[in-house]
């Protein structure tokens, strides 16, 4: 199965470290909001020849992630977000050469604390559904 080209605008996220080795996730925004995108390779199925959990679990830390940094950044210029919790659903299974879509929403927002939702899907099928809350730091608590 040949994917189709990134869209035109979406450029790699959390190219370094643990994001930059299981990825790469390409984030972007459409009329939905933020938007990113994953391609299942070899590399990132398990021994049934599915997406791995754990790397469906790592590609929605990085969506949900990216959403709360973004989020706590437009409240306070320089603010950190780190995650408090990140509760995943299973649904069903990802393919080799399936493109993942990620999006993340914040459904409630505190000074100091995000509360989010999330989703990754393949087309109409939902692969996961999740909730996170994140704390936001200020930019001088790193």
């Amino acid at each position: 199965m040949t994917l189709p080209p990134m869209p035109t605008g979406f450029s790699p996220v959390q190219t370094e470290g643990f994001g930059g080795f299981a990825g790469p996730v390409m984030g972007g925004t459409d009329a939905k909001g933020p938007l990113f995108l994953f391609d299942i390779a070899s590399q990132h199925l398990n021994g049934d020849q599915r997406l791995h959990g754990g790397m469906m679990m790592s590609l929605m830390s990085i969506v949900m992630g990216e959403v709360a940094q973004n989020t706590a950044t437009s409240k306070e210029p320089g603010a950190k977000s780190r995650p408090l919790s990140l509760n995943c659903d299973f649904v069903s299974a990802g393919e080799p050469g399936d493109r993942v879509e990620g999006r993340a929403l914040v459904t409630r927002a505190t000074r100091s604390v995000l509360f989010m939702s999330g989703t990754l899907v393949v087309g109409t099928r939902i692969l996961m559904t999740a909730t996170g809350v994140y704390a936001i730091k200020a930019g001088q608590d790193k």
